[in-house]
């Protein structure tokens, strides 16, 4: 009978130690959605930023948050993307909850479980159930509010929500890991130092028991300005009744210091005045003073360590410096070595082949004459004027000699040279002056300018020729190519009247580049010969269509970004050249399941009108079978189609940015959609 019992209970303790051991091995979500609205916190947050959960950015849709039954801490800061702030109505808290720490959007209401023998709600403010901890307080509506913390709190946790005109701290209050927002903050407790640091209190005026806290305060803004040169608060602003200067220390004052300091690979030098360069200090000692009051810094692009010691509410600086040796040079060549500088002239001597990095090169020179021995330039030349005598010339790192001198005059012997050098001032949009005593304009072809013939376009992706420039685009980068009969494609040059510039163009697939903002573009044309421009009758007006046919109206304003399905066969620039409707969804919508395996990303313009979106990248955050918030995923589309997984009920995208042509881009609010049968 005893044998029989203990096989079971044997039995029974390895069945339960099986179970534990595989609940302990199941990874346990962290947060579920219900009806889109209600984020629940499915296990303990010792640790956690939403912000993190799917870098960069997670979207916010829920507008209440539920503790389940069983979390017992929850630590919770959840940041607003794109500056959306969902109104947050209520926190729910189970009656297992003990620690609460919520440093995000304000609460409207806390709903606390009446059985939860952890924590307490009185006015207004969350508590542990001693009355010990303060876990969540907010201020007045406008900000004119007073909050006496209790006399029994020992910590404060988590950052209050809002602004006070005034917050009282007892006595007994030792911690605060938060920052308190007020006009006016009053402080009764000696011990409490921690939150009163320069970079965690904010108010505009102080007062305070503690002598020690205030000195502390002190002696960290007057180090914040000798780093970074700022303060968070005056002393003007600042009283304390027990505030004595006599408790500076100065015993440890004298005429010489015995330094020792550490280096970041472990060498130790003593009574140095220089480290090697690229080397840094990582500890230093100084003979007869504390190692803890010991500081020192080296600003920002200075190359030399400068020594304190703190004491009570200042530091004083020590006689001691430490340099940065600065890396050691080769003499390089000097102007003397290739030529001679006389009156800001620079005559380079014949036999010169080229010219380097010259170490007291002047910024610019009035005139520089480069001989007829010369052929490479290696380093920028500046200056008004150049003579150019040698009959060939190439640069170096991949770019020819063009881009290595910068005058407003040139003289140029060798013809050859005189006409790339015109080329390039004219694709350069610079205005210098080029002479050239071997040109023969003889060799411009002036019958160019009788060519009345129109110009034919062709859309570069298809080739299919324009009578004239009105046709459809699909995103705002528009590039078209240039024919007209007789004349070489290379020579033809298109002049944007409204902006005022020459159109560029790509070298490797020949065509001019637009950039459009849905507005007409007047332009003009001009033909290359020898070495001028000459204008051309032909004149056209570059008008877009929408894909309807009618007239472009507005400009490129983004609306907001979709997602459109793309037939097999199609591709997403060839469907929105087409007339072929398009299937298109926002967020918010229901995509149905049949039509998940090939979807685009595009804008959606003011105009209605659907283009290309050249972003590449998306953050997909998405629910699986359970509402369970998944860790999500990083997609890169490299043909910009995408295919839905098939455990996807719910998602977002999210880090998605409208591309600017003078700025890094403007962040766009993350899409949500669902998938449907």
């Amino acid at each position: 009978m005893i044998n029989r019992m203990a096989k079971k209970l044997l039995l029974f303790i390895g069945l339960l130690s099986l179970f534990v051991w595989n609940v302990e091995a199941r990874k346990r979500n962290l947060l579920r959605l219900e009806n889109d609205t209600i984020l629940h916190i499915c296990s303990n947050t010792p640790v956690w930023r939403y912000s993190e959960l799917n870098e960069p950015s997670v979207p916010l849709f829920h507008s209440s948050v539920v503790i389940d039954e069983g979390v017992d801490s929850a630590w919770v800061y959840i940041s607003s993307s794109y500056g959306i702030e969902p109104p947050m109505r209520f926190v729910s808290i189970p009656s297992t909850l003990k620690f609460f720490l919520w440093e995000s959007l304000p609460i409207e209401k806390i709903q606390l479980n009446p059985k939860n023998p952890y924590l307490r709600w009185e006015n207004g403010a969350l508590y542990s159930r001693d009355m010990k901890n303060l876990y969540y307080w907010h201020s007045g509506k406008n900000g004119d509010s007073v909050f006496q913390v209790p006399e029994t709190v020992e910590n404060i946790w988590g950052t209050p929500d809002g602004h006070f005109s005034k917050v009282i701290i007892p006595e007994r209050c030792k911690k605060a890991t938060c920052i308190i927002h007020c006009d006016t903050l009053i402080v009764n407790s000696p011990h409490f130092l921690e939150c009163l640091d320069g970079d965690v209190m904010s108010s505009s005026y102080l007062y305070c028991l503690s002598d020690s806290a205030v000195a502390h305060i002190l002696m960290e803004n007057l180090w914040n300005s000798i780093n970074w040169g700022v303060r968070s608060i005056d002393r003007r602003d600042i009283h304390c009744p027990n505030y004595d200067i006599r408790k500076r220390d100065t015993s440890w004052m004298r005429e010489s210091y015995r330094m020792t300091c550490v280096l970041d690979n472990g060498d130790t030098l003593v009574g140095a005045d220089s480290i090697p360069s690229g080397r840094e200090i990582e500890s230093v000692k100084i003979e007869g003073i504390a190692d803890e009051n010991v500081k020192f810094n080296k600003r920002y692009g200075e190359d030399v360590y400068r020594f304190y010691v703190a004491t009570y509410d200042t530091l004083y600086r020590l006689p001691l410096e430490v340099f940065e040796k600065p890396e050691e040079r080769k003499p390089g060549p000097k102007c003397s070595d290739f030529g001679e500088v006389r009156d800001s002239v620079f005559t380079i001597r014949e036999g010169v082949d080229s010219l380097p990095y010259l170490s007291d090169r002047p910024s610019s020179f009035r005139k520089v004459i480069i001989p007829k021995s010369m052929h490479y330039v290696k380093e920028h030349i500046t200056c008004d004027s150049v003579f150019i005598y040698s009959d060939s010339l190439d640069g170096a790192y991949y770019y020819n000699w063009l881009h290595y001198i910068d005058a407003h005059y040139y003289y140029v012997e060798n013809e050859q040279l005189y006409l790339s050098l015109k080329r390039w001032l004219i694709k350069s949009n610079q205005s210098a002056v080029a002479y050239c005593p071997n040109a023969d304009i003889s060799k411009r072809d002036m019958t160019l300018q009788q060519n009345t013939n129109k110009p034919v376009w062709k859309k570069n992706a298809k080739g299919d020729e324009l009578k004239d420039l009105t046709y459809r685009t699909v995103s705002s980068g528009t590039g078209l190519r240039l024919e007209i009969e007789g004349m070489n494609p290379q020579d033809l040059y298109v002049y944007d009247c409204r902006r005022k510039r020459f159109l560029p163009r790509n070298n490797k697939y020949g065509f001019f580049e637009f950039i459009n903002d849905g507005r007409t573009a007047e332009l003009e044309f001009a033909v290359w010969t020898y070495d001028t421009l000459l204008p051309l009758q032909q004149k056209d007006t570059l008008r877009l269509l929408k894909r309807d046919g009618t007239p472009w109206t507005g400009g490129y304003d983004l609306e907001e970004c979709v997602l459109y399905y793309v037939p097999k066969g199609e591709t997403e620039r060839s469907l929105l050249l087409s007339d072929k409707p398009l299937k298109i969804w926002r967020s918010g919508d229901t995509i149905p399941r049949r039509y998940t395996n090939r979807l685009a990303f595009g804008y959606m313009l003011t105009n209605g009108e659907c283009v290309l979106s050249p972003r590449l990248e998306y953050n997909v955050l998405c629910l699986d079978k359970r509402n369970y918030l998944g860790d999500g995923e990083l997609i890169n589309v490299s043909d910009n189609i995408w295919k839905v997984p098939s455990q996807y009920k719910k998602f977002w995208l999210g880090d998605v940015t409208q591309p600017c042509e003078d700025c890094y881009g403007r962040s766009l609010p993350p899409m949500h959609f669902y998938v449907g049968r």
